[in-house]
C-alpha cells in the first residue's frame, strides 16, 4: 500500500514533468514531507505544507490516545479491546494517514471509550495493587493524550487559512489528499469533547476508589 507521502510526491512528480511551466516556479524536494527547514518549505504551496502540518499533530495525538486507552483496557481487563488498540497505534505509526484510516482510528476511540466506560461502571469490578498501578499510569497517559489535542489550534487555523491561498491545486488532482484535512477541522472539536468526557469517567472511577489521580490526568480537563 502506498503511503500519504509517497502518493503525495508521485503526483506532484509527475504534474512538473508533464508541465514545464510548472517545474519551473516549484522545486520538487526529494522528500517533500521530510525534515526540510521551514524556509524550504515556504517556496511550496502553502496547503501541502500546512496540511503535512496538521495531520503530523492530529496523528501524534490520536496515537498518545491511543497508547493510553490500551493501558487503560489493560487495566481494568479488557485484553482485547487493548491488543486492538495497539494494532490501530501501530498501523498509524507505519504512516496509515488516508481519510478512511483516520476514520477508522476514530471509531476505534469511540468504541473503546464507550467499552471501558461501561467496565467502570460495573458494580464488581475490583482492582488488584498491580491493576491499580496501571491504572494511574494510564489515567496520567490519557490526561497528556487529551491535552496534545491542544497544539491542534494553530495548525488547524493555518490549513484552513491556507485553503483560500492556492491558486493551483485542483491541477494536482489532490482533492482526495485535502479531504484530510477538512475531515480533522470538521471532527477534532467533537472527537476532544467526547474523549474529556471518558477521560472524566476515568478519574470519577478512580476518585470513588480510592485511586491517585494524576494531575496529567486533572490538567486536561
Amino acid at each position: 500500500m502506498k503511503t500519504y507521502r509517497t502518493v503525495v510526491a508521485t503526483a506532484l512528480s509527475a504534474l512538473l514533468l508533464a508541465t514545464p511551466q510548472i517545474g519551473m516556479a516549484f522545486k520538487l524536494p526529494s522528500d517533500l514531507f521530510g525534515n526540510e527547514s521551514n524556509t524550504s518549505k515556504a517556496n511550496y504551496d502553502p496547503v501541502l505544507v500546512k496540511l503535512d502540518q496538521l495531520v503530523t499533530t492530529y496523528v501524534a495525538a490520536d496515537r498518545d490516545v491511543l497508547k493510553a486507552q490500551a493501558r487503560l483496557a489493560d487495566a481494568i481487563g479488557l485484553k482485547k479491546r487493548a491488543a486492538q488498540l495497539n494494532a490501530v497505534n501501530e498501523a498509524l505509526g507505519e504512516g496509515a494517514t488516508t481519510q478512511e484510516s483516520l476514520e477508522v482510528t476514530d471509531a476505534v476511540l469511540s468504541e473503546a471509550a464507550a467499552e471501558i466506560q461501561a467496565r467502570l461502571q460495573e458494580t464488581n469490578l475490583k482492582l488488584n495493587a498491580e491493576s491499580r498501578k496501571k491504572y494511574v499510569d494510564a489515567l496520567g497517559a490519557l490526561g497528556r493524550g487529551v491535552t496534545r489535542y491542544s497544539q491542534l489550534k494553530e495548525p488547524m487555523r493555518a490549513f484552513q487559512a491556507s485553503l483560500s491561498s492556492t491558486t493551483w491545486l485542483g491541477a494536482l488532482q489532490l482533492t482526495q489528499k485535502i479531504s484530510v484535512g477538512k475531515f480533522i477541522l470538521t471532527t477534532a472539536p467533537d472527537k476532544v469533547t467526547n474523549l474529556s468526557r471518558s477521560l472524566e469517567g476515568a478519574i470519577t472511577f478512580a476518585k470513588n476508589h480510592s485511586i491517585p489521580v494524576p494531575a496529567d490526568a486533572t490538567a486536561a480537563l
